[in-house]
């Protein structure tokens, strides 16, 4: 293949790089004019992809700050903030272990980040710690083919939506990519592995310590998976493209931006659709997409558990809203519930059968059936919208999104369901994303 025009588009120009390399030179001057006259002892270093020669066009920059461990992690946090918003007149504060400000240069992204000095194999005191080692490590083992081919990965996770560690996607980070380049050599020796290997995918000399469904250890920190955020989901995504990519390979593989969905003609689905709408909270992506996925989970339950039939649970975010889709074959339930009693040949089996002999509530029983004791009772409630309702306030939903029960909202009225962003995009869904003329042209042939 050739891969020149990949490249070009999506490896920052020579004209970027100086713009950088001079938004690099002027941050740091500050830094240390700031460091200097307050008598901080920590020191700035520039991490990441471009410190590496392997990001993307109009990626951010990573400034660390390393401070002396002689700090607090309090003092550290705070210094850390003071300096990042001296520095960037727009900075906003953001979370990950601890906060750290994101602001930009000249139009260049910057993020400042705070850490402390951080030994190989040593005791960390945050995970951001080994981040600059990180650089350090692959700048000292890469060469510039290992960086063409590292970026040419990060692009085809980027087609496949995998790629990022963060917890909405539970992808491969940038780093992990590049590691996994050190390890196979080449994008196709790695894809051919991911391929061809089954369960459990270790890169490089593993750890059985390790559960995780990825196993790559961090060459900085031997008791670390620098691949523990990747998800069974995206690893499954990683196999079928990979997969895919072998058997027809296609620049289109490496090409994020190009995306073709085959034309589908929407038709009703004939099912039953109601979505819950809730405000979205004021809270980082990395604390707020766990929550999402704990209510996901639990509605699943409380629908399997109240009897109907889950056909899909899809959710979408918007800028200031969280919308789930739930489909079920059917809104409503039968009007008369089968109660499942205990064996006959059990003494509480008297117990079930008198319990519900008298009931107000039965429609039909108790008897006993294949070595059992039924009884049948009519339901008070049917429709499901009416039985999510009543219950809501029992369902956890995490610690943000339980605060804002009094605000959530069902809607079933299917012409506003069928306009909505959650109900386009779980129709729209292609995981993974592949160049659909070209796999169709040879499966049709």
């Amino acid at each position: 293949m050739d891969i020149t025009e990949i490249l070009k588009k999506y490896v920052p120009t020579r004209e970027e790089k100086h713009k950088k390399e001079s938004v690099i030179k002027e941050v740091l001057s500050k830094v240390d004019t700031y460091i200097r006259e307050n008598s901080v002892d920590a020191q700035p270093i520039i991490v990441g992809s471009f410190a590496r020669g392997t990001d993307l066009k109009n990626s951010d920059v990573d400034i660390f700050i390393q401070f002396e461990k002689s700090y607090s992690k309090e003092e550290m946090e705070k210094i850390g903030l003071n300096l990042g918003f001296h520095i960037l007149s727009d900075g906003v504060a953001k979370y990950a272990e601890h906060p750290y400000v994101r602001g930009t240069w000249s139009g260049v992204h910057i993020d400042l980040v705070p850490c402390f000095r951080f030994e190989r194999n040593s005791k960390i005191i945050s995970s951001v710690d080994r981040t600059p080692l990180h650089t350090e490590f692959l700048n000292s083992v890469s060469t510039p083919e290992m960086k063409t081919q590292s970026i040419l990965l990060k692009l085809f996770m980027k087609k496949l939506g995998i790629y990022g560690s963060e917890l909405k996607t539970e992808g491969f980070s940038g780093y992990v990519v590049e590691l996994c380049i050190y390890y196979s050599g080449s994008v196709n020796n790695f894809l051919e592995k991911v391929a061809n290997d089954r369960g459990q995918f270790v890169v490089g000399p593993g750890n059985p310590k390790f559960s995780s469904p990825v196993v790559i250890v961090d060459p900085v920190d031997l008791s670390r998976n620098a691949s523990a955020s990747v998800s069974e989901k995206s690893l499954a995504i990683l196999r079928m493209g990979s997969r895919m990519f072998l058997e027809n390979p296609s620049v289109d593989f490496f090409d994020p931006d190009h995306i073709n969905r085959p034309n589908r003609v929407f038709q009703n689905r004939g099912t039953y659709l109601i979505v819950l709408l809730m405000p979205k909270p004021e809270i980082i992506e990395d604390i707020l997409f766990p929550q999402i996925q704990l209510l996901r989970r639990n509605l699943i339950k409380f629908a399997v558990d109240e009897e109907f039939r889950l056909m899909n649970m899809f959710y979408a975010v918007e800028e200031e809203e969280i919308q789930i889709l739930i489909e079920l074959e059917s809104g409503n339930l039968p009007g008369v519930r089968i109660r499942q009693g205990p064996p006959a040949d059990l003494p509480n089996s008297l117990t079930f059968f008198n319990k519900y002999l008298h009931d107000d509530h039965i429609a039909r029983g108790p008897y006993v059936k294949d070595g059992r004791v039924y009884a049948e009772v009519y339901r008070d409630i049917t429709a499901f919208k009416t039985i999510l309702q009543n219950n809501i306030g029992k369902i956890n939903m995490g610690h943000h999104l339980n605060t804002l029960k009094s605000s959530i909202t069902l809607e079933e009225d299917y012409e506003k369901i069928i306009n909505m962003k959650v109900f386009r995009s779980f129709l729209e869904e292609i995981n993974p994303c592949y160049p659909p003329e070209n796999i169709s042209r040879k499966t049709s042939s």
